[in-house]
């Protein structure tokens, strides 16, 4: 600053400022004009000009890492570096920091919510699985997005959630990963798991390698989804191709989706550990004569979405007029489905509020459980379903088939009528009701209990804790500085 004044008092003429103020007045206030633009230049892109020493060690280091130069050969593109002036990022961290607290977390998962879902009911089997292991304090749970989460209050006790989505909800998703993983980073717990985490996505493709130095990075994965045209998309497709090489384990729910991945996407097929969720509740297997009493009934329950095909379960009932259709329908944020509106137009179909267990929706009446959806995982209601001892209906789509007999299922999700001649069958055959719900039984008898889940989990190396955790926590790492 003082050598700016000094310039300016030996830029101005006294001589021509007593003759001529207004013109030397003028040429002084044009150079301040121009000194002033230049300022302004400099504080929003930086210097325009390298250090020519810089300069010549990068063209000489060219050599040994091209990405010192951009693709023109040269390094134009160091000349110019915008410095944000926004602080918002660095105070919501200091947020972020006084939310997780002081304590060594060992291990970390990272959840976009936790809503009624099955992949929310799988976040809630590996929470569980760790408070058996260690104490519930070494745990830390990272909810991403700044969405309600019902299902909060099922996380077991003692264990640290943060609402990380909800301190940086006005954030861009670059700020938001650059603070989670400048989070993670910091706090170096020995595993991060990631479940259905856009930003945690992000952050593993843009900084694995700088995760995976001190922790072990493990995703979960349960199906594609797929958008209007019928073409797969979701995680995998986005960031398995990118990501695969720093995740200790993918888990996956069912064996279809690995060999779909691995010939798709060229992801090693020894990538992914196939991890069946247990059913977690009593079963009381029924040996009855299943009778139907009164009128036959049909029972739906899911979300009311494009996936779960409710325009199926439309032409199903319409062609069925004599059948009777318990709905349970759970909306969804967007435009309501328009087949709903036209559901409630059917003498035939019951359309009922949400529900919080599956074995209370099931009545006496019911000779099945249809459900329609155009692709799945493994879907945990249709555990539920099986553990009622009510036949199930279902395409053969994706992990349904681990469950489900696959001559049984319906080859293609849009056959209305192999849905229909199913349902017909199970009315009229009480022999083939009883023998769906012996397979079913079965089925979830074969290793699907709670300890065939740890066993599981004790076979993928590093995933439960072995010694107590011994890196520094946030706040130690401060005060060592």
């Amino acid at each position: 600053m003082i050598r700016r004044v000094v310039g300016l008092v030996r830029r101005v003429s006294i001589r021509r400022l007593f003759t001529d103020p207004r013109a030397e007045l003028g040429r002084i206030l044009a150079w301040l004009g121009r000194s002033m633009d230049r300022l302004a230049t400099v504080t929003a892109q930086g210097r325009a000009d390298l250090p020519p020493w810089l300069h010549d060690e990068m063209i000489a280091l060219a050599s040994i890492e091209p990405g010192l130069l951009n693709s023109s050969g040269d390094t134009d593109h160091y000349r110019y570096c915008g410095i944000s002036m926004v602080t918002e990022p660095g105070e919501l961290y200091r947020r972020i920091v006084a939310e997780v607290g002081t304590y060594p977390y060992s291990h970390v998962l990272i959840l976009p919510w936790l809503e009624r879902g099955g992949a929310d009911r799988g976040a809630l089997y590996h929470l569980q699985a760790w408070t058996e292991c260690m104490p519930a304090g070494n745990i830390l749970v990272l909810l991403s997005e700044a969405a309600d989460s019902a299902w909060i209050d099922r996380v077991p006790a003692g264990v640290k959630v943060v609402q990380f989505g909800r301190i940086t909800r006005d954030l861009v998703i670059d700020d938001r990963v650059m603070l989670l993983t400048r989070l993670l980073v910091q706090m170096q717990p020995s595993v991060i798991h990631n479940i259905n985490s856009p930003v945690a996505w992000e952050s593993f493709r843009r900084s694995g390698l700088a995760l995976r130095q001190r922790s072990r990075l493990f995703a979960s994965l349960f199906c594609d989804d797929h958008d209007g045209n019928m073409v797969p998309v979701g995680y995998a497709r986005s960031y398995l191709r990118g990501c695969y090489i720093h995740l200790a384990a993918i888990f996956c729910d069912n064996t279809v989706y690995p060999e779909t991945w691995a010939l798709d996407l060229g992801v090693p097929r020894d990538a992914f550990t196939v991890l069946r969720f247990p059913y977690d509740r009593a079963v009381i297997e029924k040996d009855d004569v299943f009778e139907i009493q009164g009128p036959p009934r049909v029972l739906w329950a899911g979300r009311f979405d494009r996936q779960k095909r409710p325009d199926i379960l439309l032409a199903v009932a319409r062609s069925m007029p004599t059948v009777g259709f318990d709905v349970h329908g759970v909306s969804v944020i967007g435009p309501e489905h328009p087949a709903i509106r036209e559901l409630r137009t059917l003498p035939n179909v019951t359309l009922h509020a949400a529900f919080a267990r599956f074995e209370d929706i099931v009545t006496p009446a019911h000779v099945g459980y249809l459900f329609t959806t155009s692709w799945e995982g493994l879907p945990t209601i249709l555990l539920d379903a099986a553990a009622s001892g009510l036949p199930i209906v279902a395409p053969a789509t994706g992990g349904i088939v681990d469950l489900i007999d696959r001559v049984w299922l319906v080859d293609d999700p849009d056959d209305v009528d192999a849905f229909k001649q199913r349902l017909h069958r199970l009315i009229a055959e009480p022999e083939l009701r009883r023998s769906r719900r012996r397979q079913q039984y079965a089925a979830l008898a074969t290793g699907r209990g709670w300890r065939d889940f740890m066993h599981a989990l004790r076979g993928v190396a590093g995933y439960l804790p072995e010694a107590k955790p011994t890196f520094l926590s946030i706040s130690q790492q401060e005060s060592a500085k």
